[in-house]
């Protein structure tokens, strides 16, 4: 199932409200999701909205059959459960999936599953879902969501506006979206203005509508 880096294959396993919100972002920006529950009520209630398959991810023999080394991430998002949560994430990692994102409820929890490898450890109280969905497809590094329809992101320097000042490439005219900065490995961090080169490999901070932002990264 392996795709581009901004199409990606991704295994949720857990149909709480966070998982379902991981999932539903996931699913809106056009991703290949997978839902997973061993509860059959949830499975059959979000089976609408998001592809869903019944499974108990805590058997290895359940997630040999899910094929999840074929996935290119995964996101535990169970909550309830501490020792499910660990079992699942140590399965996935055995399959085969390097990049997996874990809910934590505790600071022991998070120790634990950094302890077996999970890349990404996520704060149940702090990172909402549909945060963690954005993270997840690897656009960006970082996603906050801000009132109205504007989010602010940090992303890497696209190639099509690289070596150039946020003037000569009319960001802003052309894309709608604002340069609040820019960060050069190895320098200060940079306010945006119409002077302010983006060098290749540098992270820019964004503010826009998902739509601007998604055109200017894909040019």
């Amino acid at each position: 199932m392996g795709n581009d880096g901004f199409n990606r294959s991704v295994l949720v396993v857990g149909l709480g409200r966070f998982g379902c919100s991981v999932a539903q972002t996931l699913q809106s920006l056009d991703q290949d999701v997978l839902a997973v529950d061993k509860d059959p009520l949830l499975v059959a209630r979000w089976a609408g909205t998001v592809p869903t398959v019944e499974a108990d991810v805590t058997d290895p023999i359940a997630v040999e059959q899910l094929g999840a080394s074929d996935f290119d991430a995964a996101v535990v998002a169970i909550g309830d459960s501490v020792e499910a949560s660990v079992l699942v994430t140590g399965n996935l990692l055995d399959a085969g999936i390097s990049d997996v994102w874990a809910k934590s409820v505790s600071n022991e929890h998070a120790r634990i599953l950094q302890r077996i490898g999970a890349r990404h450890i996520v704060n149940a109280e702090t990172d909402a879902g549909k945060r963690v969905g954005h993270l997840v497809t690897g656009q960006f590094l970082d996603y906050i969501e801000i009132e109205g329809e504007y989010t602010v992101v940090k992303i890497h320097t696209p190639p099509q506006v690289a070596g150039r000042t946020i003037a000569e490439a009319q960001v802003h005219d052309k894309y709608g979206v604002t340069v609040i900065g820019v960060n050069v490995p190895g320098h200060e961090f940079q306010h945006g203005t119409n002077d302010t080169l983006m060098p290749l490999g540098a992270e820019l901070v964004l503010l826009g509508t998902q739509n601007q932002i998604d055109k200017f990264i894909n040019g």
